[in-house]
């Protein structure tokens, strides 16, 4: 099974959900990671759904989990597109690809084929791409125009169009369909089996290009029922019912939650699935047995011809002569068999024995000779190439895969600095400016404590009090020593520094006549708590947090019950980096762990000891 949708479940879901996304504004944009994004939008009744893409899975309505905190990537997309009214929805070439058309001459394109990516114009022009990409006759990068991958569209194919795609492919007939015209294996097969044509066949009759087309219509509409088909064997969920496939399917009802439902329950642990490498190796080794047949084939057929060069040169000019004339097949001429003469294609069938192949009667017996001898090498190519992809694909399995490094799950407060202090209280800090402002904006409540060091510019910080317990001075002590060690007085090697605490509603953004609030900064009145002397020290450890290992810091001036497993730090002239790879060795935690929680500037590890109480 595919845990991807296909081009026709894109088909259908935009067929079935066009009108709900039609005339909808984009509101707000959440980046879940991986290539995945909700897109919340707002109909005219003002009613809110979410858009689910998955640029490796596929497109559905679901109202997933939605991180607290934006991305800058998210932030950076919800400028763009925020309150943009979707004009239009289509699906180019029949691809794995959406357009959303929006207003003011934008795009938002989703490219949902290989790892997927996600594109935005601005009048048919890239304006972002999440993964720029540049290829020989293709390019996915800022500045250039819009261009799909596939320039063929299988829904507008007239009937020569089809017949000419079709006759110069050298595979058969559904896997023509499936890959040069986007269908898709299974929708490919059920075409040419409700078509009634064999689905190796590598000659098509241009009388059978109208049926191909009228039964593509057929499912194509089917598609726009709002009904799944849920088979067991294969596993396959599909808005069309698929007639080749023999076993009778469920039929579930709304389409999008069958879809949701069906990924959910069967979707695969990448680790366990066979490696790419391993796949793209037996794929290989497939296509040179089918290369190896077909070479024969060729050859022996070449080898039957050069025995009857001379007869079959007698019945090319009898084919040239009689082909409009309506013959009465089979004939036999010197013991060779002619059993089909399709006129439009300028071929001819003939066996001889147990030999059958098909002639070009435009050429002589040589030349269609000389062609079959070609095809044979053609294909002998083909297999030296495939063997030499194999030898280089076996050399990358052996290399040894890089260990998949596991996402750890973070609380909303681990945007800021932050510790709980030694009586259990949240203590979250402002990483910068934005930050600063957003603390006191969104999470300074009426029981929490403010907290500022004595010092310009350091970060707003606040003590979390949810319950009736009143921090002591404990907590509040560990709390401006916390601001004051990511101030500046940290990076200017200060050893001391001073702050002080107030309440919430000693804290504002109103300045008097004639002051001006920048962005970060606030105005404390009344009363400041002030406490001296408070020591520069923090203490850096790891504890275990769902299942996983993350980097904790904390004031040395806490009344903890236990140092041991921490490293304490300074401020010092050692290089923030050199300070963070020191001790992810001595912790055994990742560098981006650290990274995120020490303060700006130098440090020293204290003597590289652990703190025992």
């Amino acid at each position: 099974m595919d845990t991807r949708q296909s081009s026709l479940d894109i088909y259908a879901f935009i067929k079935i959900y066009e009108k709900d996304l039609k005339g909808a504004f984009l509101k707000k944009v959440y980046d879940l990671g991986s290539g995945k994004f909700v897109f919340q939008i707002s109909g005219e009744n003002k009613d809110h759904r979410f858009l689910y893409v998955d640029l490796k899975k596929g497109i559905f309505f679901l109202d997933a989990e939605r991180p607290s905190e934006a991305s800058s990537l998210a932030m950076m997309l919800r400028k763009q597109v925020s309150e943009r009214r979707i004009v239009g929805i289509r699906q180019p070439n029949f691809d794995r690809i959406v357009i959303l058309e929006l207003s003011f001459g934008q795009e938002l394109i989703f490219e949902m084929f290989r790892d997927g990516n996600l594109v935005l114009t601005q009048d048919g022009k890239i304006d972002f791409a999440l993964y720029p990409r540049e290829w020989k006759n293709r390019k996915v990068i800022k500045g250039e125009p819009y261009i799909p991958p596939s320039s063929v569209d299988p829904l507008s194919l007239g009937n020569d169009n089809l017949s000419e795609i079709l006759s110069r492919s050298k595979g058969g007939l559904v896997q023509t369909l499936a890959t040069r015209l986007n269908l898709g294996g299974e929708l490919a097969e059920e075409v040419v089996f409700r078509a009634g044509l064999p689905k190796d066949s590598m000659v098509y009759d241009p009388s059978s290009m109208e049926s191909l087309r009228n039964v593509l219509r057929e499912c194509l509409d089917e598609s726009t029922n709002n009904v799944a088909y849920e088979y067991e064997s294969p596993l396959l969920l599909t808005p069309v019912m698929m007639r080749h496939i023999e076993s009778k399917p469920r039929e579930i009802v709304e389409f999008n939650d069958a879809m949701v439902s069906f990924l959910k329950e069967h979707s695969i642990d990448e680790e366990k699935l066979e490696s790419s490498v391993s796949r793209r190796i037996k794929s290989m080794e497939k296509s040179i047995e089918e290369f190896q047949k077909r070479s024969e084939r060729s050859r022996s057929q070449g080898e039957v011809m050069r025995s009857n060069l001379s007869a079959l040169d007698k019945i090319i000019l009898f084919i040239r002569r009689k082909a409009n004339e309506n013959l009465s097949l089979p004939i036999v001429m010197d013991g060779i068999n002619i059993t089909e003469v399709n006129t439009a294609t300028k071929h001819f069938k003939v066996s001889i024995g147990e030999t059958e192949f098909e002639l070009d009667f435009r050429k002589t017996a040589g030349q269609n000779m000389n062609d079959l001898f070609q095809d044979s090498k053609t294909y002998k190519g083909k297999i030296e190439g495939a063997i030499r992809a194999i030898e280089s694909s076996r050399k990358e399995a052996d290399k040894k895969p890089k260990q998949k490094q596991k996402v750890r799950p973070k609380e909303w407060y681990e945007v800021y600095h932050w510790f709980r202090s030694s009586e259990g209280f949240l203590v979250i800090s402002g990483r910068d400016a934005k930050s600063n402002e957003k603390i006191v904006k969104k999470h300074l409540k009426e029981k929490d404590l403010y907290v500022h060091a004595d010092v310009y510019g350091a970060p707003s910080t606040i003590i979390k009090v949810d319950g009736d317990t009143v921090p002591s001075e404990n907590t509040i002590r560990e709390a401006c020593a916390f601001a004051v060690s990511f101030s500046r007085a940290w990076s200017a090697g200060l050893r001391s520094g001073s702050a002080y605490w107030v309440l919430p509603s000693q804290v504002s953004k109103t300045p008097e006549s004639g002051e001006f609030v920048s962005t970060g900064s606030w105005i404390v009145r009344g009363k400041r708590n002030y406490l001296f002397n408070l020591n520069m020290e923090l203490e850096v450890g790891k504890e275990e947090f769902k299942g996983s290992e993350r980097a904790i810091i904390r004031p040395a001036e806490g009344n903890w019950e236990s140092h041991e497993g921490f490293f304490r730090i300074t401020p010092g002239k050692t290089k923030r980096l050199d300070t963070v790879a020191e001790l992810s060795k001595l912790l055994s935690i990742p560098k981006e762990e650290l990274e995120s929680v020490l303060p700006p500037g130098g440090s020293v590890i204290e003597e590289f000891k652990k703190v025992y109480s």
